[in-house]
């Protein structure tokens, strides 16, 4: 990893954040979308790591995905618990360094939004490693597309005056990498932010089932590659 500043990473600094971000941050469901076009029919239990707003989880559930949520401001999961309290009991406060309330393997797949952005190399390595050791099956990770230069320029401009912005953006052959320290396949979709006929056009026109955002991500690969906002990549354990 280059040498960086990174913005607002610890726990106090995101209890700070998240009662002024935690509206808003409701308003964008795309990413549970993109995550649900990768699920099997038979997921089992899914878990997201770092949620943050833990919008994804709501709507995943709402989907009819069993899903809990954890991240490690006591803030956010106290908001969590208020903004969906019928999903209350999915909902805890946890350290993704270390997960030691959750027993080896004890969800199918878990994923993340954003989490990685804000550590070095050596960080990623131990979060992989506590991630594939909760997980069964698959796990997802969505960070920044290095990628798409304007993108990073953006996040750069706004960074100046918001240590919010202030994150990692990576390229496909790095975050395949950490991937493959503990899977054995890796898959990298670019995500968010399309045109008029990409994928964002289509949740908006209400083309969100699993079946139509699958078909479409398989049928353009890594044409939006360097036009998306995000990677999402899928390793399977």
């Amino acid at each position: 990893m280059k040498e960086q500043q990174i913005g607002v990473r610890t726990q106090d600094q995101w209890d700070r954040v998240w009662p002024e971000i935690f509206d808003h941050y409701q308003q964008d469901l795309r990413h549970a979308y993109y995550v649900n076009a990768f699920l099997s029919r038979k997921v089992g239990r899914v878990l997201e790591i770092g949620a943050g707003s833990f919008r994804d989880m709501a709507l995943l559930n709402r989907l009819g995905i069993d899903c809990s949520g954890t991240d490690f401001s006591f803030a956010s999961v106290n908001m969590a618990k208020r903004e969906f309290p019928n999903l209350a009991g999915k909902i805890f406060q946890g350290d993704a360094f270390n997960l030691s309330q959750v027993p080896d393997k004890a969800f199918d797949v878990s994923f993340h939004n954003g989490l990685w952005v804000l550590f070095g190399d050596a960080e990623i390595s131990r979060l992989v490693t506590e991630q594939a050791r909760v997980t069964k099956r698959r796990i997802l990770a969505t960070v920044h597309n290095a990628h798409n230069p304007h993108f990073a320029e953006y996040f750069q401009g706004l960074a100046e005056n918001n240590p919010l912005y202030k994150i990692r953006f990576f390229e496909v052959d790095e975050i395949t990498q950490h991937l493959l320290k503990v899977c054995r396949s890796v898959t990298t979709i670019p995500i968010g932010k399309g045109k008029k006929y990409y994928e964002d056009a289509m949740i908006n026109q209400g083309a969100t089932s699993r079946a139509q955002l699958r078909s479409f991500f398989i049928q353009t690969g890594m044409e939006h590659l360097t036009i998306s906002e995000r990677l999402l990549c899928i390793g399977e354990l």
